[in-house]
Formats: structure tokens, C-alpha cells, sequence
């Protein structure tokens, strides 16, 4: 894993490889109690991350099998307090409902329950609390605050410390890929709404799940993050001007491209996501455009580079 000082008692920790969705980088406070929040290094790094680091508190942005399969090992190696967003209990509790309201209603429901427990080691958790909108938090001289910001996933949450001006986004979008929205329960609309609620926002640096540290031009980051979904309801809209079908789409790409190419299970299941981030602009276009419910977007320009690729 690679650890960077942000202040001399924060740390951004990100792990070597975050290859089948299996890792994400995170935070660690190093104060009273000791915070982190995300930090997610992969099965066997995780457990030796939590084994030294021995955190009171620890935190989770969101269900997602990347993120949430580091809450069994914060239970198994510390006596940490772990807090999951409220609204998304079920999700971390209870494999039978994460595998209904995700995979199912593609009919990948063996295959994904499958990838979940032997690839990414996912484990039911019963011992945590919950936090919502109002969490606030202090670690010795740092403050925490949980900002909202659904869409991602139902209660995906970002996390700000005014002291510092440090805003950990989660899975926001701030990468080379842009915002994902793959399952049925994600929301393209409050995506939107929770990128300009965080674009808004004064801060010195913005710190990634998956994209990274961003130091300077932060606006102009949250700017190209905006421009992938552009251009992507742009291709939509070619695509049906063309006569293109549903299905020609996804073949061309929505997020994902060179599909074919990917082994299975994984080749299913990046079908799987860009049928589904496909529908979300298909109803979108049904009675508008991301502009027209979004009149702050019309300065924005599709990201010329933003042709899907393959992550992972």
C-alpha cells in the first residue's frame, strides 16, 4: 500500500492494486480516537493495515462490495466502533437482500453471490451503529462531518473536515472514468445534486476513493466529472438518432468498452452495469435532458475524451 501525509496526523492510504473492485483507498486520523474511514487495501494488506493501526472509530462511505467488504475485517482484527450509513444496513447485514437489489433483476444472481464470497470475500456484519446527515465527530483537533451526497449508492456520503478543508468525496467520480451508476437503486438526478452540492464547497484538497489526491483546480475537477455524464447522454442520443437498439449501446459502451475482451464472471457484469447506467439516461431522455433539469450543467462541454474504458 502507498500512504501519503495530507497534515502531520492525516494520512491518505491507498492500496497497490484496486483490480476486480476489491480495494479502495481511504483515510486514516491519527488523533483521539483514531479514524478511518474507507480504508479498504485488499483481503490479506487490510487485515495488517487494522492489526497496526488499532482504530476506535471506523467508517464506511457506502455498501459497495469495494468498501463494505472491509467491515467484517474491522470486526474480526479491532474493538472499533464501526459506523455504516444509515439506510443501507440491510445491504451489509443480509447477503440474500444484496444480491436481490443488485444482480437479481439481471438474472446474475448466482454469479454475483458467488464473486462476492470468493473473490471479494464479502461477510455479513451484524455489529455496527449508523450515522446519517447530522453525524459530526471530533478526533482530537480534527472535526468530521458527513455530508449527503446519494446517488452513487442510496445513502453515499462524503465526509468534510472544515479544519483542514480536506473533503474525502468516497466514490464521487473524481477519476479518469467519471461517476458510475450501475445498479437499478442508483440515481443519475441525485448524483448530480450531490456533485454540485460538493462543487460548491471550498476546499484545499480533495481526496478520492479511486482517483487519487486533487490539489489544485478542484472546481475545474468537479467540472470534467459533470462533462462524462454529458457525454455520455450525448452517445444515447446519437445512438437512438441512428436507430441504434438498446443493445447496440451497451455493445458500444456506456461506461464500459472492449467488454468482449473481459473474462467471465466479470464480462457479465460489466453488460450488466452499463444496461443498467444506460436505462438511467433512457428515462432522463424520456422527458428531458441533463441540462434542462440541470440549467447550471449548460456551461459544461462533453468530456472529448471520455469514450467508455475498461476499469478494473
Amino acid at each position: 500500500m502507498k500512504r501519503i501525509s495530507l497534515t502531520p496526523t492525516i494520512e491518505y492510504v491507498e492500496p497497490e492494486s484496486m483490480a476486480n473492485f476489491t480495494a479502495c483507498a481511504g483515510i486514516v486520523i491519527d488523533a483521539d480516537p483514531k479514524v478511518l474511514i474507507d480504508t479498504n487495501m485488499g483481503y490479506e494488506e487490510t487485515a495488517k493495515l487494522l492489526e497496526h493501526e488499532r482504530p476506535g472509530i471506523s467508517i464506511i462511505t457506502h455498501y459497495h462490495l469495494d468498501h463494505a467488504t472491509w467491515s467484517a475485517l474491522v470486526l474480526e482484527y479491532t474493538d472499533s466502533e464501526l459506523f455504516v450509513p444509515e439506510g443501507e444496513e440491510d445491504y451489509l447485514r443480509d447477503i440474500d437482500f444484496f444480491v436481490e437489489h443488485t444482480a437479481a433483476p439481471f438474472g446474475l444472481a448466482d454469479r454475483w453471490k458467488q464473486f462476492m464470497v470468493e473473490t471479494t470475500h464479502y461477510r455479513e456484519i451484524k455489529d455496527f451503529s449508523t450515522y446519517n446527515k447530522n453525524f459530526r465527530l471530533k478526533a482530537g483537533s480534527t472535526m468530521i462531518e458527513c455530508i449527503p451526497t446519494p446517488g452513487h449508492s442510496p445513502s453515499h456520503s462524503s465526509f468534510y473536515l472544515p479544519i483542514e478543508k480536506i473533503l474525502f468525496t468516497g466514490d464521487m467520480g473524481i477519476d479518469r472514468f467519471g461517476p458510475w451508476y450501475g445498479w437499478k437503486e442508483c440515481s443519475l438526478t441525485d448524483l448530480v445534486e450531490s456533485i454540485l452540492r460538493l462543487r460548491s464547497m471550498k476546499v484545499d484538497l480533495l481526496v478520492t476513493s479511486h482517483g487519487g489526491i486533487v490539489t489544485g483546480d478542484i472546481t475545474q475537477a468537479w467540472d470534467r466529472c459533470l462533462s462524462h455524464l454529458l457525454k455520455r447522454e450525448l452517445l444515447v442520443e446519437q445512438g437512438l438518432s441512428r436507430g441504434m437498439t438498446e443493445k447496440d449501446m451497451v455493445e458500444r459502451g456506456i461506461y464500459f468498452g472492449d467488454k468482449s475482451r473481459v473474462k467471465e464472471p466479470m464480462r457479465s457484469f460489466l453488460y450488466m452495469w452499463d444496461t443498467a447506467m444506460l436505462d438511467h439516461h433512457m428515462q432522463i431522455l424520456e422527458s428531458a435532458s441533463l441540462v434542462k433539469l440541470f440549467p447550471e450543467l449548460s456551461t459544461l462541454h462533453p468530456m472529448e475524451d471520455s469514450m467508455p474504458g475498461t476499469r478494473g
